[in-house]
């Protein structure tokens, strides 16, 4: 049994479906099954479901009449045979590591659901966007009161960016509702709170979401009937607090929890010119470009580069607010495991002399690094990593670059790689690694000198 079904409905979706399905293929967590279930699409969805099936056996691919998102997410659900769930929709997609991540959190935490921040793409720019500015376990009561603040963001109300346990979803049989076509997320969500005990919030991009024609606005609903949905939806979220809160605290909050009718997202638009968005591709975490011309002997470093800092680092970076410079800093300086001045994080960074004191000011203020010097005292004062925060985290990085390196590797053939690699770099040592061991010497042979012929002048004026 797979540990994640992965559900994605999928209605005329043939210019976007492979690009979702290959994001979901491509995850470093493989322990997972695809269910794609087409809703009656008119297009060519159902053959390139289809293919998907054929091509790998974690993908499942189902057909029904055409009835709407919620009748094939439904379906989805009762195919379904993993651990957990996640929604993934047919025109958004995956980052490489949003499975993983969501799934290590739930198993560190054993929460009932694990909830991320997500990458909202519009015009070609994209824009981080999170609800919950901490990471860490959250009860459902902390949880109701943070969506309380913002309870039309798409963060608490989709189902994208969040991790089912399917245990729960079959035992209180929650399911969406087929007769509503706007707010059935929330209702679903809201719903499935209703069992939930702790809430893991995961402070990392698990979803890229694209708004594509088809959505309420882009369908020119009018005003009432917008009007009467969200009346539906608010008829939900009342029922929801007053079940979560008692009488006393459900009555000092009513007046926030009716305020949905007001309530717009602040997290469904990217603006073009804020100094938040970033050009598509460009984002944290983004798809290391393939490149031909690299077929030799650097393509190795390039796509080790790309992906030590496109994805892991960054990931990392997220959480803590840091940027990817900041982070190979970090990165650098517990490696090494040993006082590094600035003019050598540059060096090994090839970061410019301005730049490198600029990040580690930042990261000195904000207790990330500290002032250290070398047991001995020979060497001079540099900077050193200060305690233990990212040491779980730099661990856990190497595990995983290891493990994507090494995957369908036998144990011989890793060993044979690690012993030429070995030598390898003993080559470019030798050959190409600068010396400094005879200006050194000569330098010291000078100095000695000097000092000789400074003791015999003494000599001969005491004399």
């Amino acid at each position: 049994m797979a540990r994640i079904s992965i559900i994605v409905p999928v209605y005329n979706a043939s210019k976007t479906l492979k690009r979702c399905v290959d994001s979901i293929l491509k995850q470093d967590f493989r322990d997972f099954e695809v269910i794609l279930v087409d809703d009656g699409s008119r297009d060519d969805s159902v053959r390139i479901a289809v293919d998907y099936e054929i091509s790998d056996p974690r993908v499942r691919s189902l057909t029904k009449k055409n009835g709407g998102v919620s009748s094939a997410r439904n379906m989805g659900l009762e195919a379904a045979a993993g651990e957990f769930v996640a929604f993934v929709d047919s025109d958004d997609w995956l980052p490489m590591d949003a499975i993983k991540l969501l799934v290590r959190e739930a198993d560190a935490q054993k929460a009932d659901m694990v909830i991320g921040d997500f990458y909202r793409v519009f015009e070609g720019k994209i824009s981080l966007k999170g609800g919950i500015d901490r990471g860490g376990m959250i009860s459902r009561d902390k949880y109701a009161e943070a969506m309380m603040k913002a309870p039309a963001d798409l963060y608490f109300g989709v189902l994208w960016n969040k991790l089912y346990r399917r245990d729960l979803i079959e035992k209180y049989h929650v399911r969406l509702d087929e007769s509503v076509n706007y707010g059935e997320d929330v209702i679903f969500n809201l719903e499935y709170l209703l069992h939930v005990k702790d809430i893991a919030v995961l402070k990392a991009p698990v979803y890229y979401y694209i708004r594509t024609p088809g959505s309420l606005i882009e369908q020119h609903v009018s005003l009432n009937g917008i009007v009467t949905m969200k009346r539906n939806v608010v008829r939900y979220y009342d029922s929801f607090y007053k079940q979560v809160f008692d009488e006393k605290s459900y009555q000092e909050r009513r007046a926030v929890i009716l305020s949905i009718y007001l309530a717009v997202s602040t997290d469904s638009l990217v603006l073009p010119w804020s100094s938040g968005a970033k050009s598509l591709g460009k984002e944290r975490g983004a798809d290391v470009p393939f490149a031909p011309a690299l077929d030799n002997s650097v393509s190795a470093q390039y796509y080790l580069g790309k992906q030590l800092a496109s994805r892991y680092l960054e990931t990392i970076g997220v959480k803590h607010d840091l940027t990817l410079d900041e982070m190979r800093i970090l990165y650098l300086l517990w490696c090494l495991k040993k006082p590094v001045t600035m003019e050598d994080i540059g060096i090994y960074l090839d970061i410019g002399k301005v730049s490198v004191t600029m990040l580690t000011m930042r990261l000195a203020s904000a207790g990330f690094i500290g002032r250290g010097t070398s047991p001995d005292g020979k060497k001079k004062e540099g900077f050193v990593i200060a305690g233990n925060e990212l040491d779980a985290e730099f661990e856990q990085l190497e595990k995983d670059y290891e493990e994507l390196c090494f995957e369908d590797v036998s144990d011989e053939d890793r060993q044979i790689y690690l012993r030429v690699a070995e030598k390898i770099r003993g080559n470019i040592r030798r050959r190409i690694v600068r010396s400094d061991t005879g200006a050194e010497k000569q330098k010291a042979n000078k100095k000695a000198a000097a000092k000789k012929a400074a003791a015999k002048t003494k000599e001969t004026t005491v004399g």
